[in-house]
C-alpha cells in the first residue's frame, strides 16, 4: 500500500468513527429526551420514597382558597392529610371525588381533622378555581384547605421536607389529555401535628388508611 493510500484510508477511518461516534450520540439523547418528557406514570410515584415516621421541622406560609393566609403550623393541633393536587389534573379528581371524598365524609364531623391540597400549579390555580373545586367536592372551607403558594417555594418544600416524589412535566398531549400536565405523587400523606405517621398510594386498602387515622385522631386526644 503506498504512503498516500495509507493517508487516506487513515482519514476514512477516522471519518467513519466520528459519524459513528456522533449517531450514538443523537441516539442517547434521544432517549433521555424521551424519558424526560414521558416522567413517571403518576400512579407509580410515592411508593419507593421514605416510609418511616417523621416530625416536619420545618414551616412554610401558605394561601388559602378563600385568599387568606395560613401556616403549616397552623395544623399542629390537627390530625391532617396531605396531598398533591391541581385542578385541571383529571386523576386529581378521580382520586379527591372517590378516596379523598369518602375518607373526608367518614371524619368531617370531628373539630381534630383536616384535610389540605396543595396546589403544584399554582400558576394556573387561581382562588376562584380552588374554591369552586371546593365547591364541586361539597367540602367545608374550615376543615378542607385548597392551598397555594409559588412554585419553587412549594415544589422544594413538598419534595426535601414532605419527602413527596418529585413533580415533573408531561409533553406528550395524549398522555397530558389523560393524565394532565404534572407527574405528581398521588399517594396520601398523614400527620398528628407536625409527625407523618402514615403514607397510603394506590394499592393499598382504604381501610388501612382509616385505621391510621382513627388511631391517629385517638392518640392526638389521649396524649400520654
Amino acid at each position: 500500500m503506498t504512503q498516500k493510500k495509507k493517508i487516506i484510508f487513515i482519514y476514512v477511518g477516522v471519518a467513519v468513527i466520528s459519524v459513528l461516534i456522533l449517531g450514538m450520540s443523537i441516539f442517547l439523547a434521544g432517549l433521555r429526551k424521551e424519558k424526560r418528557q414521558d416522567g413517571p406514570s403518576a400512579l407509580d410515584v410515592g411508593k419507593e420514597q421514605v416510609d418511616e415516621i417523621f416530625v416536619l421541622e420545618s414551616d412554610l406560609e401558605l394561601e388559602r382558597q378563600d385568599g387568606s393566609k395560613v401556616m403549616i403550623s397552623d395544623l399542629d393541633d390537627k390530625v391532617w392529610l396531605a396531598v398533591q393536587f391541581y385542578a385541571a389534573c383529571p386523576m386529581c379528581a378521580e382520586r379527591n371525588s372517590e378516596r379523598l371524598l369518602e375518607i373526608y365524609k367518614e371524619f368531617r364531623t370531628d373539630e381534630d381533622f383536616m384535610v389540605t391540597c396543595f396546589s403544584v400549579d399554582p400558576e394556573d390555580d387561581t382562588p376562584e378555581k380552588l374554591a369552586d373545586v371546593r365547591d364541586r367536592l361539597g367540602a367545608d372551607a374550615k376543615n378542607w384547605w385548597f392551598l397555594k403558594t409559588d412554585r419553587e417555594t412549594l415544589w422544594s418544600f413538598m419534595t426535601e421536607k414532605m419527602y413527596f416524589t418529585t413533580i415533573l412535566e408531561r409533553f406528550e398531549p395524549a398522555e397530558i389529555a389523560s393524565k394532565g400536565k404534572w407527574a405528581h405523587d398521588l399517594g396520601i400523606q398523614v400527620y398528628r401535628g407536625n409527625t407523618l405517621v402514615h403514607k397510603w398510594h394506590e394499592g393499598l386498602p382504604v381501610e388501612q388508611l382509616q385505621d391510621e387515622i382513627k388511631e391517629a385522631l385517638y392518640e392526638l386526644k389521649n396524649p400520654e
